[in-house]
């Protein structure tokens, strides 16, 4: 126990970038079309979560002027082409 290595660090990361764009969509499904890290940052404030200022700036400017349905559709598109690693081949029958 204590450190969390390499793999931890990647998953704290990846879980506070997470957070900030459940922050996001929370805040359009409000009815704020274009969220500002000041709704964002209130939105994870009022769930006891600190924000990462950078992280939220380069989430915020890889949005701006993007519509969101776009984007999810997109990510969605490109989740479908990855590799999912499948099983290998079945085994070999008896004779």
């Amino acid at each position: 126990p204590g450190g969390q290595g390499q793999d931890g660090a990647r998953s704290s990361a990846c879980r506070l970038k997470m957070k900030h764009v459940a922050a996001y969509l929370l805040a359009q499904l409000g009815g704020n079309a274009s969220p500002s890290a000041a709704d964002v940052t209130s939105i994870l404030d009022s769930v006891g979560v600190e924000p990462d200022s950078e992280k939220l700036e380069k989430l915020l400017g890889s949005l701006e002027g993007k519509d969101l349905v776009e984007v999810l559709a997109a990510g969605k598109a490109k989740m479908a082409a990855m590799p999912s690693g499948g099983g290998g081949g079945g085994g070999g029958g008896g004779g």
